[in-house]
């Protein structure tokens, strides 16, 4: 399948761009989707690196927002990198998570949760636009911690989330702001996993209708056939396109049971979609 949601090391994957481009080679899949959490900033070399492998990349970007409590993720497709506005979201977006990342961090620390210097943290994610949870056990990893990767999920559940701040309250960036700025970029907004958000699916997609939205992701690991067709009858009675991927975080830290390319698109809807990009 064309695989349209896909993280790299520049949000909170394990892949490096190389690893991403030898996975899609080997699976002989012919194009896919970069859609890394609030940046952008490895959209470029993966369509510099792919092109020589004759491999098509949708420049892409998953927007974090908040609604009514629930954190919406809203992927933008066919979008213009260098867009001003876009980058000015991004950039409220990577502020937010620092300040807050910052205020988590040192309750942890404060309160004996984690014993280690935040530095080692900021210094190991330099190369990146935000901080992700996930690099304070890269971070311990790298500086011979005895973790590996597959120790996440309880690592979050054991200690990062013992602090219990604002985060969602005070969140500076509503999905309807979002699907603009998408569109003033030239790309396509994407409504991603909503099963995820439970009952509130549908709603909270209608909320974003009138500003824009204009696809679904309705192929994703954890939608099974009856939520499939929910989806797939919303995005029809709204004309919108109908998306789908992986969510690919890195074998290590994709915590469900697939690989690039287990969902996604077929590539003939891909190019009716995406034409030639």
């Amino acid at each position: 399948m064309i695989d349209l949601h896909i993280h790299s090391v520049f949000s909170d994957g394990t892949d490096t761009i190389d690893d991403i481009i030898k996975i899609v080679k080997q699976k002989n899949i012919p194009a896919i989707s970069l859609t890394d959490h609030d940046t952008t900033y490895g959209v470029k070399e993966i369509q510099e690196k792919a092109s020589k492998e004759n491999i098509r990349v949708v420049p892409g970007v998953e927007i974090s927002t908040v609604s009514n409590g629930h954190i919406i993720h809203i992927l933008g497709y066919n979008i213009d990198t260098d867009n001003n506005p876009l980058q000015e979201l991004l950039g409220t977006i990577s502020n937010y998570f620092g300040k807050t990342f910052t205020e988590h961090y040192n309750w942890l620390y404060k309160n004996h949760v984690l014993d280690f210097d935040i530095n080692k943290v900021i210094k190991y994610a330099s190369y990146k636009q935000s901080i992700a949870l996930s690099d304070i056990l890269k971070a311990m990893i790298a500086d011979g911690a005895p973790y590996t990767l597959k120790d996440w999920p309880e690592f979050l559940e054991k200690k990062i989330m013992h602090f219990h701040g604002h985060f969602r309250e005070n969140y500076p960036v509503h999905p309807t702001e979002a699907v603009e700025v998408i569109r003033q970029a030239g790309g396509t907004a994407v409504f991603a996993h909503p099963a995820r958000i439970g009952n509130s699916d549908v709603g909270e997609m209608e909320l974003l209708l009138p500003h824009g939205l204009g696809g679904v992701e309705v192929y994703y690991p954890y939608h099974g056939k009856d939520l499939v067709e929910r989806y797939e009858k919303f995005a029809d009675a709204h004309n919108l396109i109908k998306t789908g991927g992986t969510d690919w975080h890195g074998e290590e830290l994709t915590t469900w049971n697939v690989e690039i390319g287990d969902y996604g698109i077929s590539l003939a809807d891909f190019d009716n979609i995406f034409g030639g990009c």
